[in-house]
C-alpha cells in the first residue's frame, strides 16, 4: 500500500484553557507522529446550537460527536474519508502512513489494551471535572484517581515494549509513541489542568506513568502546541 500524503483537516471543540478531551488525544498522536493537519475549531456555543446537528444530518458523523478528522484514502472507491472516535482513528492513520508498518502485533496490542481501558479513566473524568459536585470532586480525588492511576501504572510496568512508551513506530527513527501513549498523556494532563490530579502526586507515585508522562511532552511539536497554549 502506498502511504496516504493527504491533507488532513481536523475539526474539534474551541475548549478553553488549553483542554484537550477526546481532541486532544488525537491531536497529540498526529503530532508526535509528524501528521500534518489543519485544525478548524467550533466553538461550544455553536457546536450545541447548529454544527452538532449538520454534523449528524450531512452524515459526516452519525453520532454527533468531534473529533472528524477530513481526509481521503485512494484505496476506497469514495476516496473521501470522515474519521470519527479518535482511537480507530489513530489506528488507521498509523496504517494508512506507513507508521506501523515495521511493528508487530503484540506492539499494536498493547496500544489497544491500554487504549480499551482508557476509555473508562476518560469517563470517569470527564463526569467528574464538568459534572461532579464538590463532594464527588473530592471523592475523586482521594479514591478514584489514585485508583486509576495505580491500574495504569502496573500495565505500562507489565506490558510496555519500550523504555518509556507502551510501544513506538518502527518505521521511523524517531521511536516516535503511538496512539495509547498519546491518549494517555492527554488525559493526564487534563487531569492535572482541572486540578483533579497532582502533577507531583504523578510523579512520586506512579513512576511509569510520569517517566511516559514527562518524555511524551518533550517530544518537539507536542511541546511547541502545549507552549503556544500557556504563553
Amino acid at each position: 500500500m502506498a502511504i496516504e500524503t493527504a491533507p488532513i483537516t481536523f475539526k474539534y471543540l474551541a475548549l478553553p484553557n488549553g483542554l484537550g478531551g477526546r481532541g486532544g488525544a488525537q491531536r497529540f498522536f498526529l503530532l508526535a507522529n509528524n501528521i500534518p493537519f489543519q485544525e478548524d475549531l467550533v466553538d461550544l456555543s455553536e457546536w450545541g446550537a447548529t454544527e452538532k446537528a449538520r454534523v449528524v444530518s450531512s452524515n459526516e458523523n452519525p453520532c454527533g460527536t468531534l473529533p472528524i478528522l477530513y481526509t481521503h484514502d485512494n484505496n476506497k472507491d469514495d476516496k473521501n474519508v470522515h474519521l470519527i472516535q479518535h482511537i480507530a482513528a489513530s489506528r488507521y492513520l498509523a496504517h494508512l502512513h506507513g507508521i506501523t508498518k515495521d511493528n508487530t502485533a503484540y506492539e499494536e496490542y498493547v496500544q489497544d489494551l491500554v487504549a480499551d481501558e482508557y476509555q473508562g479513566f476518560r469517563n470517569a473524568w470527564v463526569n467528574t471535572a464538568f459534572s461532579g459536585t464538590d463532594e464527588e470532586k473530592a471523592k475523586y480525588q482521594k479514591d478514584d484517581a489514585p485508583k486509576f492511576l495505580t491500574i495504569f501504572d502496573a500495565l505500562y510496568a507489565k506490558y510496555k515494549t519500550h523504555e518509556t512508551f507502551l510501544s513506538v513506530s518502527k518505521s521511523n527513527n524517531n521511536n516516535t509513541p503511538l496512539w495509547a501513549d498519546a491518549a494517555l498523556f492527554g488525559l493526564l494532563r487534563d487531569n492535572i489542568i482541572t486540578g483533579l490530579i497532582a502533577a507531583e502526586d504523578l510523579e512520586k507515585s506512579n513512576p511509569n506513568l510520569w517517566a511516559m508522562y514527562v518524555a511524551f511532552g518533550k517530544i518537539p511539536a507536542v511541546k511547541a502546541w502545549i507552549d503556544g497554549k500557556t504563553a
